[in-house]
């Protein structure tokens, strides 16, 4: 792309509301301004997502955030105009998350702020898939100042595993046009089961990053869990199996057994590596059936360490190139969505009038 353009990109898919605008000029990128406003708190006693009050919550701060994003939109130009002026002056496109999976509820508030945002403006809009977008993510090589830098160039073939708490994915990329899921998972995703694990345990919410931090302390061999599927002739997975597991095991020990936390470390440890063996040995048998240039590891559950440092050595054996967003752009945000829009943009694909965009949390590629 010769030209500079900017885009607004919004992410309300789940319980994060995120928008960002980033500035990209010739394969370079300027990240004017990047924020989330996360609902943690807010269903962390529930031990999970409530999708009626993630929307609600939606609605509550979708303004404020686009606000301060208008205000460094404003430093950033050293600008003293108005808010349809600024926004009208340099923004070229409006970025929305309306496919691809999440919560229906909580996906209308963006699409509706995007559609108002593309009809006061007069701007077009991109329509983004959430799978893709965390895929796509991995492309951005930041500098050391983490706000600017350069676009990765894309090589074809790709395999990408994309894993979180609602879906769980092995896609192959045979061009920008041709996404086709090669493998999925037949119950529970692999973040939905850590999150369950950990209320289990009654950790907290989200489970993953908690069960991630006590399994350093584990031993990974301790409870031979069961990995189901790994020797399947497919490539999709199953999770619902290892959470039953771990719950007849847990529900064994005796009480004061319960509260020790060497004994939850052990569990934690050995659940997170049944859960990277499976997710592994997939991946590997993925990459020795399509033999990609290049193998990109993406989604909320990428952000475990153990998992980033297990995949990028094994990938390293078979002479694949192996690339992952940093950890802030595995969870959900709108950074991702910017990302996706550009190369949509490079592509000339899902590019509409706000007429034409609806939400669809169908989980398609």
């Amino acid at each position: 792309m010769n030209k500079k353009i900017t885009i607004l990109a919004i992410e309300t898919t789940c319980d994060d509301t995120a928008i960002s605008i980033v500035e990209y000029n010739n394969n370079n990128f300027n990240i004017i301004s990047n924020l989330i406003s996360s609902q943690i708190k807010d269903h962390n006693p529930f031990g999970g997502v409530v999708p009626e009050l993630a929307s609600r919550i939606h609605i509550k701060n979708i303004i404020p955030v686009l606000d301060k994003n208008i205000t460094d939109l404003k430093k950033y130009y050293k600008s003293e105009k108005n808010t349809f002026e600024i926004l009208r002056e340099n923004i070229d496109y409006i970025a929305i998350t309306n496919k691809g999976g999440g919560l229906i509820g909580s996906q209308v508030v963006g699409v509706e702020t995007a559609k108002t945002l593309s009809f006061l403006l007069d701007k077009p809009i991109v329509s983004i898939n959430h799978i893709r977008a965390h895929i796509l993510a991995s492309f951005f090589n930041f500098n050391d100042d983490k706000n600017s830098g350069t676009i990765e160039n894309i090589s074809f073939p790709i395999i990408a595993l994309t894993i979180s708490g609602g879906h769980t994915q092995l896609v192959l990329i045979k061009d920008f046009s041709t996404w086709e899921i090669i493998g999925k998972t037949t119950d529970d995703a692999a973040g939905e089961c850590f999150d369950k694990i950990a209320k289990l345990l009654d950790l907290g919410y989200p489970g993953g990053p908690i069960i991630s931090k006590l399994a350093e302390n584990g031993n990974p061999e301790s409870i031979k869990f069961p990995r189901p599927m790994i020797n399947s002739k497919d490539l999709n997975f199953s999770f619902s199996g290892l959470k039953t597991a771990v719950l007849y095991h847990f529900n064994e020990l005796k009480e004061s057994e319960k509260k020790d936390e060497q004994i939850i470390s052990n569990i934690c440890a050995s659940s997170q590596q049944a859960i990277i063996d499976v997710l592994s040995k997939k991946s590997l048998d993925a990459i020795e059936k399509y033999t990609p240039g290049l193998f990109i590891l993406a989604g909320g559950v990428a952000a475990n360490k153990r998992l980033r440092e297990t995949l990028k050595n094994e990938v390293k054996k078979y002479n694949t190139e192996f690339l992952m967003p940093e950890i802030p752009l595995c969870m959900d945000n709108a950074l991702m969505v910017n990302i996706a829009a550009y190369f949509n943009i490079l592509n000339n694909v899902d590019i509409f009038d706000y007429k034409s965009i609806k939400s669809n949390i169908n989980r398609t590629i």
